[in-house]
């Protein structure tokens, strides 16, 4: 379905090129050989190579990197995955430093990212789809167990669901890193579902490893048992953050459901999609989403973030192709307007990491750029 003109979609795939391009820098593999990393933005403000930063670009620029560039940043990833534990790292720096909390190594935001494993899975598994068949098994025999690990260390409440501990926290989802949320936790769940299931569909096409295959299944089976019933706000119709502290409407989440897969009835995807309607103006800001509902922050953070910036109360363009793919089905012409909307943005003010009226915050970063490109992936232009 054509939602945006040629030349519009043209523009875009420039700029989003122009993002993965500005934002390399140099590094070396394990053999000593130099290789580029791909940082989350050209401003070298996040000077490392993030997990879920560059799992998103491989999963929504694909068809704009090389099997290479993914490959090294894979592997430069799961080489940073602790041993003790089976942690994967939230980021690696070009000297191969591991850092598995946000925030800085001497003053970590919370205890390690709750998301990183399956983010590692998620980049793992983008790869493997571009190798060949043997490539793929030999990826596949030398990682599989570690990329296992990553997603079996996480905590994990009595149903299965990802839990973050209110006394000792966890830093969550990376782009809600400094928010406090607690309890059993929406998008990090949705995330290790996810981990599990691409794990077990990459080891199950190649003939690999069924011990392990069978448990991501049973991790995945265990999200989907309970999810609806712990998360969802039927009064609302979106679904919580987390059952302790930030109890509160979890808009990214509640668009990724549709974005992934995940097992949820129509009429539940059609009840989202009624309230993003409902609450567009409060929640959308030139084609860019917050986090929570209007006019709501975060009850509680981990770090002191004002309201209206950043992860508290500002306007992403991360979030902004699920927001429109769980739009379109059942309001094409807001979902389209959503679309244009967020790429005139980028035309005429450059691309940043959020937004809210004159605030801005960090200008070309990257998945800002392939996580809007993802709607024209693969089309020519």
């Amino acid at each position: 379905m054509k939602l945006i003109s040629v030349e519009k979609s043209r523009q875009l795939k420039q700029m989003t090129i122009k993002q993965l391009t500005g934002c390399q820098t140099n590094a070396f593999n394990s053999s000593g050989e130099p290789i580029k990393i791909y940082t989350p933005d050209g401003m070298a403000n996040y000077n490392a190579l993030w997990t879920r930063d560059f799992a998103y670009m491989v999963e929504y620029a694909n068809d704009i990197l090389d099997t290479k560039s993914i490959y090294d940043g894979v592997n430069y990833l799961i080489e940073g995955v602790r041993t003790s534990d089976g942690w994967a790292p939230d980021r690696v720096d070009a000297q191969k430093n591991a850092v598995y909390s946000a925030g800085s190594p001497q003053s970590p935001c919370g205890r390690e990212n709750l998301d990183n494993g399956p983010f590692l899975v998620i980049a793992s598994y983008f790869l493997v789809k571009r190798m060949n068949h043997d490539n793929a098994v030999d990826f596949l025999n030398k990682n599989a167990l570690t990329l296992y690990k990553t997603l079996n260390c996480l905590p994990r409440d009595e149903n299965g669901l990802i839990f973050n501990d209110d006394t000792n926290p966890h830093s969550p989802y990376g782009f809600t890193d400094c928010i406090k949320k607690t309890g059993s936790l929406c998008m990090e769940s949705l995330l290790f579902w996810r981990g599990a299931k691409l794990l077990a569909d990459m080891l199950e096409t190649y003939g690999l490893s069924e011990e392990i295959s069978k448990k991501c299944r049973e991790y995945q089976a265990s999200v989907e048992k309970i999810f609806f019933k712990i998360f969802w706000n039927e009064k609302e119709g979106i679904f919580y953050a987390a059952t302790g502290k930030c109890r509160q409407a979890d808009v990214w989440a509640s668009c990724y459901i549709s974005e992934i897969g995940f097992p949820v009835d129509y009429l539940i995807k059609e009840r989202i999609a009624n309230w993003l309607k409902s609450n567009y103006d409060g929640i959308v800001q030139y084609g860019q989403i917050r986090h929570t509902a209007p006019d709501e922050y975060w009850e509680e953070c981990l770090v002191n973030i004002p309201q209206g910036e950043y992860q508290n109360g500002a306007y992403w363009a991360t979030a902004s192709g699920w927001f429109i793919k769980a739009l379109e089905p059942f309001f094409p012409d807001l979902a389209y307007k959503t679309l244009n909307d967020v790429i005139d943005y980028f035309i005429k003010y450059n691309i940043y990491e959020c937004i809210n009226g004159e605030y801005q915050k960090l200008e070309n970063y990257v998945v800002s750029a392939t996580n809007v490109y993802s709607l024209t992936m693969g089309t020519k232009l």
